[in-house]
């Protein structure tokens, strides 16, 4: 005989969890990963804003597994010896311990939240408002009925997949990721700063970056870069001559026999946007599954967390009989928190600009631009998006109109570079 359950989420990360958590504790809940164990493996940098962690907070002893309070931004130039910094007075983001959190997020789930590992989700039938799912792990299937599914299975999501009315993302990055016990040496308070990379042959996608960590009471740090999917199997390549570059330029450094990182992991960013088709009759998408995740800055854990809170809210009212347009309604709700999807849709515009560049000397004058405006560079990042201004306006000054041609042009000479 198979198991029933009300609610059957696919995923065991931020949504998945913060969904299972916000649930009503008369539902029986099955939450299905195909990890091993939920966080035995991380496909995040653990980056969360002053707001997620307010999000996080309301549910979740999350200070426990902040590792570093972050206040400033450090933008490198691609020729590594300059670079600007832009501050705010508190914190606006923090290094989370990102594996112990999500471990700890499975383990204080309520008595009704059962976790399975170590299981795939195969496929679904549904059939009278119920969906009957088969899942498949270690050699063994299994067989499911749940009166509603959600797929919080990250950007390539079996669960939309296999529904042909929902959409799936089609454009990711491939971002490779190492954590090192080490020091970071550049500007006045490395332990309170992330680093951002700007760099256009060496990497084009994205750039690097380099975040400050503690790992088991030693410090260390985390240093990634993100490539175009296409380019993917250049990423640890590339990160390894990143690495030796930063200790070249005493930017970091390693203490006495660390010649390798405590670990390391690749995965794969959806930058596609927000999806406009997420609900097919009892089913959802949820976080990165969605789409809700910025393309540009250091915002995807927010999109995962209020996702998985407000979806809670409506599935309930589907449960008890309510009808409505699950996946608008939810876009709907989750822009009420500081209009967080307008955020992503602007985002959406600064990815097209920097696919467009393609030279370290475009990423110079773009730098040369931003460089002048860097007290307010903070604006387009993450929280302080909610004072609605735009870096574009920002930098949009007659005063910089010698600047902005020579960086237009650049743009111009790199569409025809291959």
């Amino acid at each position: 005989m198979k198991d029933t359950f009300d609610v059957v989420i696919i995923g065991a990360s931020f949504s998945g969890l913060a969904l299972a958590h916000h649930l009503p504790k008369t539902y029986k809940v099955l939450v299905v990963d195909a990890k091993p164990a939920a966080g035995a493996s991380v496909e995040s940098t653990g980056l969360i804003t002053s707001h997620t962690r307010e999000e996080f907070a309301s549910f979740f002893d999350i200070d426990t597994y902040i590792t570093n309070a972050i206040s400033a931004i450090c933008v490198v130039s691609p020729n590594y010896d300059d670079f600007f910094i832009s501050k705010t007075d508190a914190p606006w983001i923090y290094q989370t311990d990102t594996k112990g959190l999500v471990q700890a997020l499975a383990k204080t789930l309520p008595d009704n939240v059962t976790v399975w590992t170590g299981m795939a989700y195969y496929s679904v039938k549904t059939q009278d408002g119920v969906s009957t799912i088969t899942l498949k792990g270690g050699g063994e299937v299994k067989t499911v009925s749940t009166k509603f599914l959600v797929g919080a299975d990250g950007g390539h999501s079996s669960v939309a997949a296999s529904i042909p009315k929902l959409n799936t993302t089609d454009a990711f990055l491939f971002g490779y990721e190492e954590v090192w016990v080490g020091d970071v040496l550049l500007g006045p308070m490395p332990a309170e700063t992330i680093y951002h990379f700007w760099f256009g042959e060496f990497s084009l996608g994205y750039g690097g970056w380099l975040s400050p960590t503690v790992i088991e009471g030693k410090p260390g740090f985390r240093i990634g870069l993100a490539k175009l999917k296409k380019d993917r199997g250049d990423a640890k390549k590339l990160l390894a001559q990143f690495m030796q570059t930063l200790i070249e330029k005493k930017i970091v450094s390693l203490p006495a026999g660390v010649e390798k990182p405590e670990y390391r992991f690749g995965s794969f960013i959806p930058i596609g946007g927000v999806l406009k088709k997420t609900s097919f009759e009892n089913t959802l998408l949820i976080g990165d599954a969605a789409g809700y995740c910025g393309a540009f800055a250091a915002d995807g854990i927010k999109g995962s967390v209020i996702s998985g809170k407000e979806a809670a809210k409506l599935i309930e009212r589907y449960l008890d009989g309510e009808r409505c347009d699950l996946g608008k309604t939810l876009r709907q709700k989750i822009n009420e928190h500081r209009w967080l999807i307008d955020y992503y849709t602007r985002q959406q515009r600064y990815r097209w600009i920097w696919d467009r560049m393609k030279r370290d000397r475009t990423f110079r004058a773009m730098y040369n631009i931003i460089n002048e405006e860097r007290a307010h560079f903070l604006d387009q990042f993450c929280d302080n998006k909610d004072k609605r201004k735009s870096l574009s306006r920002s930098v949009l000054k007659i005063k910089y109109i010698p600047k902005l041609v020579i960086y237009s042009w650049y743009i111009f000479l790199d569409f025809f570079v291959r």
